[in-house]
C-alpha cells in the first residue's frame, strides 16, 4: 500500500523531500560540524535510494549498482579521514560512475557527429582534463601516496567520460530521459569538484554547492530511473 501511494505521488514526493533536504542540508552545514553533515548526506541518499528501489526495474541492474555505490561511500565518508577509507571511497565512487556509464551506453552508441559536434566535444574534454590536472597540482603534498593520486586521475577521467556521454545522450535524444541524466551527471560532477575545493583546499563555502548538487543529482536520477525508455532508442541513427 505504502508503495503505491508513493508512486503515485512521485513527483510531488520528490519535490518535498527534494526541499526538506535542502533546507536540512544547508542549515547544518552552516551551524553544526563536518560529521553532523555527513550523517544528514547518508540520511537523504537513503531516502531516496528506497524510492528508487521502489521502482527499479530488471533492466536498471546498473542503475541499482551505482546507487548502491553511492549510498555505500556516503556511509564511508564518516570515516574518510582513515587514508584506506579515502582510497575505498574514491574506488567505489569511479564503480558508480561507470556503472552509470555502462547503463548510457547503449542508447549513444554508433553516433554520427558532424565536425562542429566534434570540436564541441573535443573542446569539453580539453577543459576538463586541464581543470583536471590543475585541481590535482593545487594539493600538492597533500595525497596520502601515490595511488591517492592515481586513484583521482581515474576519478577525474571517469567523469569526464560520464558528462560527455551525457551530453551525447542530450544532443541525441532532447527528451525528459535525457534531460534529467544530464542533470544527474552534471549534479553529481558539480558536487564532486566542489566537495574537493571544500575538503582539499579547505575553503568551506563550497561544502554548500557540493550539498546542492548532490542532492540535485540524486533526485534527477530517481527521476531518470522511472522514465519509459522506448526500445527504439537503441536503434544506431545520427544527431539532428
Amino acid at each position: 500500500m505504502i508503495s503505491i501511494l508513493i508512486m503515485k505521488n512521485l513527483r510531488n514526493l520528490l519535490v518535498l523531500i527534494g526541499i526538506i533536504l535542502l533546507a536540512s542540508n544547508l542549515y547544518v552545514i552552516s551551524e553544526f560540524g563536518l560529521q553532523e553533515s555527513r550523517w544528514l548526506r547518508i540520511l537523504g541518499t537513503s531516502i531516496l535510494f528506497f524510492i528508487f528501489l521502489i521502482g527499479a526495474k530488471r533492466e536498471d541492474k546498473y542503475l541499482i549498482f551505482g546507487f548502491s555505490l553511492l549510498l555505500v561511500s556516503d556511509f564511508l565518508l564518516i570515516k574518510y579521514e582513515i587514508p584506506w577509507v579515502k582510497k575505498l571511497t574514491f574506488t567505489l565512487v569511479i564503480l558508480a560512475y561507470l556503472s552509470l556509464i555502462k547503463h548510457i551506453s547503449p542508447y549513444v552508441r554508433n553516433l554520427e557527429a558532424n565536425l562542429v559536434q566534434k570540436l564541441m566535444f573535443i573542446v569539453i574534454l580539453a577543459i576538463n582534463v586541464v581543470m583536471l590536472y590543475f585541481l590535482i597540482d593545487m594539493v600538492g603534498d597533500k595525497w596520502d601516496d601515490s595511488w591517492h593520486t592515481y586513484l583521482f586521475y581515474l576519478y577525474g577521467m571517469t567523469m569526464i567520460v560520464m558528462v560527455v556521454l551525457g551530453f551525447s545522450y542530450s544532443n541525441r535524444y532532447s527528451n525528459k530521459s535525457s534531460f534529467y541524466f544530464l542533470w544527474a551527471v552534471l549534479g553529481f560532477v558539480i558536487s564532486d569538484i566542489s566537495g574537493f575545493l571544500a575538503y582539499y583546499l579547505n575553503v568551506g563555502e563550497f561544502y554548500f554547492p557540493d550539498r546542492i548538487f548532490y542532492i540535485i543529482g540524486l533526485l534527477c536520477l530517481v527521476k531518470f530511473s522511472r522514465m519509459d525508455k522506448n526500445r527504439e532508442m537503441l536503434q544506431p541513427y545520427g544527431f539532428l
